[in-house]
């Protein structure tokens, strides 16, 4: 179906803003395909009146430059066909009543920090998405809270549902995309539901270069997010909220680690995940979130993995009071003499859990 759309001359002035039919971005390269490997189009706004479609339909956005204030513009969309969709803060639960049932394919759900965008027939018994929105409301803010971050975010999250996504069962990015089996649980979310993956993807969206290792920490770090979500928001304890955590699971992948001689090329995923937790378990949250903190203004942060671990053994060690050298060596961390040597007038923690493999 074709539709015009009739923009403000200030708006196509600025040269810079686009019309975008279909969220589903993800292009796909697999053999086997689902779908056309490009559902979306993006028209650039040259003209107040300007015709757009797309061949496999898709929501309607307006995309607008980074930075851009507008307040009081009316964009008209002469033909559309209308579309489950709430918003916090704007739309009453006697609208949704009926706009739950609208004919869209896709329905698209606006919180505080995130939107969702998923198959429509999954919002047809939502009767309450204030209550939905209260605990997305919750989860940002613990994503923001761990990550040192203002609550209110600057660009508020998004997680799209799609049939085939170009990588995973769910993807970081913006948006991140998930496939449509998942979307149920992202409307039924409430306290002791489990939500590791969505929560993995946003802990993804918060990993910085300047205290990530890569490749050994790439699908570690992000869980920290998964972890404090879960504990903090849905009351489900860490053991619980993944099998991996387990008592067992966390000795065996220890007790492995050390038998194939602490390499840090095994130093990944899991096993570099309770190095974390280690520490955690030790100091608590509150240093987690003041190193994050740290690291927003620390300069000349080194290049390579070894700098960086450098780096991040002596933030942690400054900010909890204690040398943890020991333990970051225990772990097999290539701290060198003049980490050592900056640290030496701390307090040693020589009783850290990885003591008794030395």
């Amino acid at each position: 179906m074709k539709t015009y759309i009739s923009v403000p001359t200030d708006i196509v002035a600025q040269g810079r803003w686009q019309v975008q039919i279909s969220c589903h971005t993800d292009f796909l390269r697999h053999q086997d395909l689902k779908r056309a490997p490009c559902v979306f189009e993006r028209f650039p706004v040259t003209s107040e009146k300007m015709l757009v479609h797309n061949l496999w339909g898709g929501l309607i956005y307006l995309i607008a430059p980074p930075r851009t204030q507008v307040t009081g513009a009316e964009v008209i969309v002469h033909k559309a066909v209308s579309a489950p969709y709430y918003k916090s803060g704007e739309t009453s639960l006697s609208e949704w009543s009926v706009l739950r049932k609208a004919p869209s394919p896709w329905a698209e759900l606006e919180f505080e920090n995130i939107v969702l965008t998923v198959p429509s027939e999954v919002v047809r018994g939502l009767e309450r998405p204030d209550e939905l929105a209260a605990v997305w409301d919750r989860i940002m803010r613990a994503v923001a809270d761990l990550a040192a971050i203002p609550e209110k975010f600057t660009r508020k999250e998004r997680i799209v549902c799609d049939v085939q996504i170009s990588a995973g069962w769910l993807h970081a990015g913006y948006p991140i995309m998930a496939h449509n089996d998942e979307a149920e649980t992202f409307v039924m979310a409430k306290e002791h539901c489990d939500l590791w993956g969505p929560v993995h993807e946003l802990g993804h969206n918060q990993q910085r270069g300047c205290w990530e290792f890569p490749p050994h920490t790439t699908e570690a770090t992000c869980n920290l997010w998964s972890v404090y979500v879960h504990e903090t928001v849905l009351k489900i304890p860490r053991e619980k909220a993944h099998e991996m955590l387990s008592s067992a699971n966390r000795k065996n992948h220890i007790k492995t680690y050390i038998k194939n001689g602490r390499n840090l090329n095994d130093w990944h995923v899991w096993v570099a995940l309770i190095t974390y937790l280690q520490l955690q378990e030790k100091f608590g949250w509150a240093p987690f979130k003041s190193v994050f903190r740290a690291y927003h203004t620390i300069n000349n942060v080194p290049s390579d993995n070894k700098g960086k671990m450098n780096l991040y053994c002596v933030t942690f060690s400054e900010t909890v009071g204690m040398n943890l050298s020991g333990f970051f060596k225990a772990w097999g961390w290539p701290i060198v003499g003049a980490t050592e040597t900056k640290l030496s007038n701390l307090p040693a923690w020589t009783d850290h859990p990885m003591a008794e493999y030395n």
